[in-house]
């Protein structure tokens, strides 16, 4: 049986998507770990075959921390997405609302709630930490006056009251991929991500993505981060419709690859769906 690792302690969303991954690659020995990169660094050292770590929300953006390890890692590659609809809720051992003086979550999750906590806690002190799970376990120790903002699921896993739910601003969906180094049952790829930086003249963005436009590559996301070298230096992160087994898509990669500085394959895999 193949282990997975995730963002933990248990309850969080990460968990949730890992169970779904784990129905598709036979991997159901799921361990929690304290930080993105320590899940990462379990596939490094052999403790996991996968981690499963989160790499954007459709409403806070991308996880600047699961970048970096794409950026930086030789070895793994991204094996699945799933996309996890985000329910977030507020969490305590009180019943009323008017008792809470602090507030615990994942600083995405504050974000995705900001509206919310404007509106029924202004003033409330709101405190950053590692998971959502990682907050309602602080709340359910710590009891009175406390609160998070995390799932049913952590308030199942807690024995946390869920004093609000639906409390996010907009709807929004979490992004999650299984990293690994090769995969194992999995459907057909149907993605593809890659990862590339040009020379900082004129034009030199534009010829990379010519390629993709001249061969009729559908690019679903490009965003950048600073290469961490110089000012005005960028990494570009993009997805693809389709994989290299497509003729378009590895011709088009190839073109890019003669017009970028460098171009990393990321990885091409399958989006799972699980109902």
């Amino acid at each position: 049986m193949k282990r997975t690792a995730y963002l933990g302690p248990q309850g969080t969303f990460s968990e949730e998507a890992a169970a779904i991954f784990a129905r598709f690659s036979n991997a159901f020995s799921l361990r929690p770990y304290a930080t993105i990169s320590c899940c990462a660094r379990a596939v490094d050292k052999s403790e996991a075959e996968f981690a499963v770590v989160p790499l954007e929300n459709s409403l806070e953006g991308s996880v600047a921390e699961t970048l970096d390890i794409l950026t930086g890692s030789a070895e793994l590659k991204i094996q699945a997405q799933l996309d996890i609809p985000i329910e977030l809720c507020l969490l305590s051992t009180e019943t009323e609302p008017g008792e809470i003086q602090e507030i615990y979550s994942h600083p995405h999750a504050l974000g995705q709630c900001r509206n919310y906590l404007q509106q029924f806690f202004p003033g409330i002190k709101t405190v950053p930490v590692l998971s959502t799970a990682e907050a309602a376990a602080i709340t359910a120790e710590q009891g009175k006056g406390t609160a998070a903002i995390a799932g049913r699921k952590a308030a199942e896993k807690y024995g946390l009251t869920v004093v609000a739910a639906g409390i996010e601003d907009n709807t929004s969906v979490t992004r999650f991929i299984a990293l690994g180094r090769e995969g194992s049952n999995l459907p057909q790829p149907e993605k593809t991500s890659i990862l590339f930086s040009v020379k900082n003249t004129a034009g030199s963005l534009y010829a990379v993505l010519r390629a993709f436009a001249e061969h009729k590559v559908n690019m679903t996301r490009i965003e950048s981060r600073p290469a961490r070298s110089r000012l005005g230096e960028y990494i570009f992160f993009v997805d693809l419709d389709g994989t290299p087994q497509d003729a378009a898509v590895k011709a088009a990669i190839r073109e890019a690859a003669r017009e970028a500085v460098i171009l990393k394959l990321l990885g091409f895999y399958p989006v799972l769906r699980y109902k």
